[in-house]
């Protein structure tokens, strides 16, 4: 199994815990509830009693003082719950997905580093480099952006309609152009093996997972507003309150629980992608610059996206990329010989 894939089920895993306790588990309680109290009262609606004042008389008229006497409808059952679970996700989704796709990347790069960066020219050596890599792995376009920084800094970021792009920092752009080839081929092989798209179904996932919980705590908010107004009704704000703030605080630990199952395998994964990024820029680029940047580069040099993920640190990556140039040399040593036996 890919390593995509492995991030990618993870993230499903971690959305679909998430959203059943934001979305499945608060309906399936309402309805539980729902299912304990019609038993209760034999499915019929309680005569609610109501003092005989006259200015109180017109109230009979309305609910819940009407119902009484009538059948109370059953609850929806599991299939169905899970069905307007599965409806309001992909809602969520189609329009958190519609904003990602519609709103330009610039925007995206200047929420993670505060500068929408510049756009390398087309027919830019360090643009034309990028290109040629992914024509051969048809990678589709990415982009070359700068950013005014001068530290060491680079990355690339995705989204749903598979547009890429890559973000050099001009301290980077300072280095030789070796070093920042040797970059570039690095964020090409993220693209070129998948790597951003399950970050992209992991963040796109979780905004609408947030969006339904923020909305859900809204309508939460607005009932409770509209039964504290109500005089006959008032009493029940309190422990209605107690049950929203528990369905809250499920949502919030569900949430937790979600983001840990896809951190825990991120960081196993994450570790491996980078590797094979540095083997994919080393088979491009040479071992040499890779060495050179490991070796004197302090901290690094891309951000995690406040998902926590863990990079190999770089003396690791050094000692990767001394053995894949010590792996190449013997492997180019035995083809000379055997041609020279030849």
């Amino acid at each position: 199994m890919s390593l995509g894939v492995i991030r990618m089920v993870a993230a499903i895993v971690g959305i679909a815990l998430a959203l059943a306790t934001v979305t499945f588990l608060p309906m399936w309680l309402v309805a539980e509830g729902w299912w304990y109290l019609g038993e209760w009262f034999s499915w019929r609606y309680p005569h609610l009693w109501l003092p005989d004042w006259a200015s109180l008389k017109p109230l009979r008229g309305y609910p819940p003082f009407s119902l009484g006497g009538y059948r109370i409808p059953y609850p929806p059952g599991d299939e169905t719950l899970v069905k307007y679970t599965l409806f309001l996700m992909a809602g969520g989704m189609a329009i958190i997905t519609a904003l990602t796709v519609w709103l330009p990347l610039r925007y995206r790069i200047k929420a993670v580093c505060g500068h929408p960066g510049v756009r390398l020219p087309i027919h830019h050596a360090y643009q034309q480099y990028v290109n040629t890599l992914g024509e051969k792995y048809n990678t589709g376009k990415i982009d070359v952006r700068s950013i005014p920084s001068t530290g060491i800094n680079a990355f690339v970021l995705s989204t749903p309609s598979d547009r890429h792009v890559i973000v050099v920092s001009d301290g980077l752009f300072a280095q030789p152009p070796a070093i920042v080839q040797w970059v570039l081929a690095h964020e090409v092989a993220h693209v070129r093996y998948g790597d951003t798209q399950s970050t992209s179904l992991w963040l796109t996932a979780f905004k609408s997972i947030r969006l339904l919980d923020s909305v859900r705590t809204s309508v939460m908010n607005v009932l409770l507003r509209f039964m504290a107004a109500i005089p006959l009704v008032r009493f029940l704000v309190w422990p209605v309150f107690l049950v929203f703030r528990a369905i809250t605080t499920i949502g919030r630990i569900g949430q937790k629980l979600g983001s840990l199952v896809f951190l825990v395998v991120d960081r196993w994964v994450s570790r491996r992608m980078e590797y094979r990024a540095d083997r994919f820029a080393v088979e491009h680029a040479g071992s040499e610059s890779g060495l050179y940047f490991f070796q004197y580069l302090v901290g690094a040099f891309e951000p995690t996206f406040n998902l926590l993920a863990t990079h190999p640190n770089n003396v690791q990556r050094y000692e990767a990329i001394l053995d894949m140039s010590e792996a190449n040399k013997a492997n180019e040593s035995d083809t000379d010989n055997e041609t020279t036996t030849t």
